[in-house]
């Protein structure tokens, strides 16, 4: 009987296949045996690739690398159907960007796209489709937020959150969510990430940089912001996708850009208070990246590989969507803790709720806001304690970046 793979050795094969398409292909022979003996759960399968984030990418890489007949089923049909819905979400969005890039243009807003949406504009990735897109990022100054919010609604996109001044700057919103009759998302951001990042959070200098793109209206950011801010957003936001496969895949998307300069960046980190998770972040994204690579030794230890444990385990779990999200997230964020330091955010972030979460002023809203707390504060606490007992602290290992520059933790 053939051996079941684990969940790091599952995440191994995954991020192999995606190296070698990412490289051109062909699949070697020491590939195409692995996946023909890849044996495993169909949970455990669509653990790694949903909560990985890696089911359209490793749809796009079975297909061209003619892997989808020796792959198992289990894997195969959910990550071509994955790639499939990815594509034509993409054209949608694509179709969107134009759109709404038009009457920005002609409204005078600059306007740079964000995360995928630069991906998807920059003609990054080698496939359409190739990373899953559940809304569109588009960044605008501040000073025309509220023209380009007009801009959208006079397109029929309702306006959903808004700002609110009284809320603390902490936990201020940094963009505005925007729907669109048929129900797609855009993001309109006038900073880069939360007010906790500190500069990391401001993109005033982006639109300086930033190029056209064969979209009308919508600039590309230069290559070195992009990965820098996948970089930050990956290592400091409390997103579902932190320290997993995709993260790494996105780094090695970017650093396939014309323009894009590892130096660039590095040079970014001499400005950072905790550079050691961002450059941990670089040498995971080397295992995939042969452009890296040349520059910064892989990690031998990738997170992807380290948390894969603690993602298969949250990730069955029959929870809603966002819990499960937030507890993989809180994974990734011990992880860090336990590993670079930094407790008092997590204990801050831990024994505060956004005040989005429990609206309204008064004594009964002031209640309900200190038992959602306190229920908070108990859920992270059983997460950090089965986080100890799964994942060990093991010892930090410095990564070899270019002469004269290391991390400083």
């Amino acid at each position: 009987m053939p051996a079941v793979l684990n969940s790091i050795q599952m995440r191994r094969l995954l991020a192999r296949t995606l190296r070698v398409a990412l490289d051109g292909g062909p699949a070697h022979a020491q590939l195409v045996d692995r996946w023909a003996g890849a044996h495993a759960s169909e949970a455990s399968w669509r653990t790694a690739l949903v909560w990985d984030g890696i089911g359209a990418a490793t749809g796009w890489a079975l297909a061209g690398l003619d892997l989808g007949n020796v792959a198992p089923p289990e894997v195969d049909a959910p990550a071509a159907e994955a790639f499939g819905e990815a594509r034509g979400q993409c054209v949608q969005q694509v179709a969107d960007l134009a759109r709404v890039g038009v009457e920005l243009e002609a409204a005078g807003v600059p306007a740079v796209a964000l995360k995928g949406s630069a991906l998807l504009v920059g003609n990054l990735a080698p496939a359409l489709g190739i990373r899953w897109m559940s809304d569109v990022d588009l960044l605008v100054e501040e000073h025309h937020v509220e023209q380009a919010g007009w801009v959208l609604e006079s397109l029929d996109y309702l306006r959903g959150t808004t700002r609110d001044p009284a809320v603390p700057a902490l936990y201020r919103p940094y963009h505005e969510t925007f729907t669109s009759p048929d129900g797609r998302t855009i993001e309109l951001h006038w900073r880069l990430g939360p007010a906790r990042w500190g500069p990391a959070s401001s993109g005033e200098a982006w639109f300086a940089r930033a190029r056209p793109s064969g979209t009308a209206g919508v600039l590309v950011p230069a290559a070195a912001d992009l990965f820098w801010h996948f970089l930050v957003h990956d290592a400091r936001n409390h997103a579902w996708s932190s320290g997993s496969l995709r993260a790494a895949l996105d780094l090695a998307l970017v650093a396939r850009a014309p323009d894009f300069a590892l130096t660039e960046v590095l040079a970014q980190l001499d400005d950072d208070p905790r550079p050691g998770p961002l450059v941990e972040a670089i040498a995971d994204a080397a295992n995939l990246s042969p452009l890296l690579a040349a520059e910064v030794e892989p990690s031998p230890e990738p997170r992807y590989l380290r948390l894969a444990r603690w993602r298969d385990t949250i990730g069955r779990r029959k929870w809603k969507t966002e819990r499960v999200s937030e507890a993989i997230a809180w994974g990734a964020t011990l992880d860090r803790a336990r590993r670079f330091g930094g407790w008092d955010g997590v204990f801050e972030r831990a024994l505060s709720v956004v005040p989005e979460a429990v609206p309204g002023r008064g004594l009964r809203a002031g209640i309900r806001r200190a038992l959602v707390t306190t229920r908070h504060a108990g859920f992270v606490g059983l997460l950090a304690l089965s986080h100890a007992l799964s994942i060990p602290a093991g010892p930090r290992s410095r990564r070899r970046l270019p002469a004269g520059r290391g991390p400083r933790d």
